[in-house]
């Protein structure tokens, strides 16, 4: 489903979640993974439904580095790959984190945002509202060709139909328009230490696990060339705080560190991609 090469997704394991079991399986030729069978849309919108909302979970130093940090690296990676000042569409775009960098750098920003408590947020932050809505056929249709650039952060883990959704982005770029992707990293160190125990297989929440051959091939397939790829890093500071005391920065600071190491081999555990419409 993801690179689809031909005779080399294998059953890998199942998970259970939220009272169901869901079949993973891995691609041999690109080490992704996926959930298959894909599970029903309505489930998923009811659990999503019924999941508590918390705000401010990057400010109130949940993770290291901040939302806020991981969007001014992003932009200052692939800024010059994009239209400066051009039109950028944050799809997913939460509270409006990364939307309020791109501001800042200059781009005219519009975004879409299903959540009603991330659109209140995000016209908190920025002054304006979200588009209300999942990013849709629909949707792209609509705004076909408008935008110089894409931004898409953490949302492609979560999407049923990557393929549609990928294709989709492409009716709302301008030709030779920008796409910026960040997912969890399936190609990390840290999935090859954990495994099946990877805190990113989180089904039916995460349903696509992705390395970079995979994403590429992805992007490749429906029109997309990419351009510039790099590994970021993230620690849960607040795991350590609750069950470390005293002791939790400098196990915060080596875990950072040693994340920081994989970076030079693009091991790290997020995963961002800059691509380009052909």
């Amino acid at each position: 489903m993801i690179c689809k090469s031909e005779n080399s997704v294998d059953s890998w394991f199942e998970k259970e979640s939220r009272g169901s079991i869901y079949p993973i399986v891995r691609c041999s030729a690109c080490k992704s993974a996926y959930v298959w069978p894909r599970p029903n849309l309505r489930d998923i919108q009811a659990i999503y439904s019924s999941l508590v909302e918390v705000s401010g979970a990057n400010e109130s130093g949940v993770y290291w580095p901040t939302a806020e940090q991981d969007a001014r690296r992003i932009f200052r990676k692939f800024g010059t790959r994009i239209l400066i000042a051009g039109s950028i569409l944050d799809i997913g775009s939460g509270e409006g984190i990364a939307s309020a960098e791109a501001v800042r750098r200059g781009f005219k920003v519009r975004a879409c945002e299903p959540s009603p408590h991330a659109c209140r947020a995000f016209a908190k932050r920025m002054g304006f509202e979200p588009d209300p809505t999942f990013f849709s056929e629909e949707y792209a249709e609509q705004n076909r060709s408008l935008f110089d650039a894409a931004l898409v952060s953490h949302v492609l883990e979560h999407i049923l139909d990557i393929e549609k959704f990928v294709q989709d982005i492409g009716i709302v770029l301008k030709p030779g328009g920008s796409l910026i992707i960040a997912v969890p990293h399936f190609g990390s160190i840290l999935t090859a230490l954990m495994g099946k125990k990877d805190f990113f297989i989180t089904p039916p929440i995460h349903l696509n696990y992705f390395s970079l051959p995979g994403i590429a091939a992805l992007l490749k397939r429906n029109g997309f060339s990419v351009d510039a790829s790099y590994t970021s890093s993230k620690v849960n500071v607040e795991r350590y705080r609750k069950f470390l005391g005293p002791g939790r920065y400098a196990v915060n600071m080596a875990e950072y560190l040693a994340m920081r190491l994989s970076e030079a081999f693009k091991r790290s555990i997020v995963l961002n991609v800059c691509a380009t419409l052909q």
